[in-house]
């Protein structure tokens, strides 16, 4: 009985599949290369104006690092445990908490407000839709300039509009008492802001099919039933958005202060980043000041994490 053979055919057939394996493997190696090209422009801009400035930071926070002079020792965490101990910085913390929770509402429901009156298209509709983003293009510190000269105790405009309304009879403490001093910051940064977050939420709004309002309508939904349980439902990335960048602006909240307010009266507007600047170019200590960056850093990851995870599983239950 002889053993089967293999004819010169059937051992080619065989063979075939590990040539085009092979093929498949450098095709797909040369397209990892070839994106690998396409991107390291922005990896490299990437790594020289993020990361290595991370790292620098981190190693900064580590050392006493004197503005001037060349005279750097490393100390260890002796900046984070001196950053424990600092009430400056912990009230610091807590104002700009307090003034994170004001402005993000205002900052939400006011632009949904107003988008819902831009969202539609009606003569005339251009002018307020620039109307309510022209402030946007105007810088932080400019805006805080502008307000300013408004708030005048003598020359301002807001308190002789208030004065010959009959509301006040004396120019209102804007900037002299801490309360004010938020809310006028706060008023300020509503006028300078929001036009963005009405931008952002009129095109979640747009993106919404229309077939499906229609559809609630026939059905016989009312207004708040529609926007609550189909428009705001499929808009969530723009609310997402919106609240994000409310955030981390205003964890990161420091020219309208620093014009405005100086951190008065008595610090009690002073933000995190206006303690970070103190001690980095006041009292010249750029190893702390770098502690309190990455103190913040985490805050702010904290915070974006916590949001993304509760719109996520919002998202995921309905």
């Amino acid at each position: 009985m002889t053993a089967p053979t293999v004819t010169h055919a059937g051992a080619k057939a065989i063979a075939a599949p590990a040539p085009a394996r092979r093929r498949r493997h450098t095709l797909k190696r040369r397209r990892s290369v070839a994106g690998l090209i396409a991107v390291s422009p922005a990896l490299a801009l990437i790594l020289m104006f993020f990361v290595a400035p991370m790292v620098l930071m981190f190693w900064m926070s580590l050392n006493n690092w004197p503005l001037l002079g060349a005279v750097q020792k490393f100390i260890g965490g002796a900046n984070y445990a001196e950053a424990v101990t600092d009430g400056t910085f912990w009230n610091s913390v807590l104002f700009t908490m307090k003034y994170t929770l004001i402005i993000t509402p205002i900052e939400l429901f006011l632009g949904y407000a107003l988008a819902l009156i831009v969202r539609r298209r009606f003569r005339g509709v251009a002018f307020f839709r620039a109307a309510y983003f022209a402030p946007v293009v105007v810088g932080f510190a400019s805006g805080a300039y502008i307000f300013l000269l408004l708030i005048q105790p003598e020359s301002g405009l807001f308190d002789q509009i208030l004065q010959e309304l009959g509301i006040t009879s004396a120019p209102l403490p804007w900037l002299t008492d801490s309360n004010f001093a938020l809310f006028t910051v706060v008023l300020m940064i509503t006028w300078k802001t929001l036009g963005t977050s009405i931008i952002l939420l009129m095109v979640g709004m747009q993106s919404v099919p229309e077939e499906i309002r229609e559809a609630s309508l026939m059905d016989g939904a009312s207004w708040f039933k529609r926007e609550w349980f189909i428009t705001l439902p499929l808009m969530r990335s723009s609310v997402a958005l919106v609240l994000m960048l409310n955030l981390t602006g205003s964890f990161l909240a420091f020219d309208q202060f620093f014009v405005m307010t100086h951190g008065g009266p008595n610090q009690s507007t002073v933000t995190i980043v206006m303690w970070i600047y103190t001690n980095a170019f006041v009292r010249y200590r750029l190893g702390y000041s770098a502690a309190l960056s990455i103190l913040l850093l985490v805050l702010l990851v904290i915070f974006t994490v916590a949001q993304i995870r509760a719109l996520r599983d919002r998202s995921e239950e309905s």
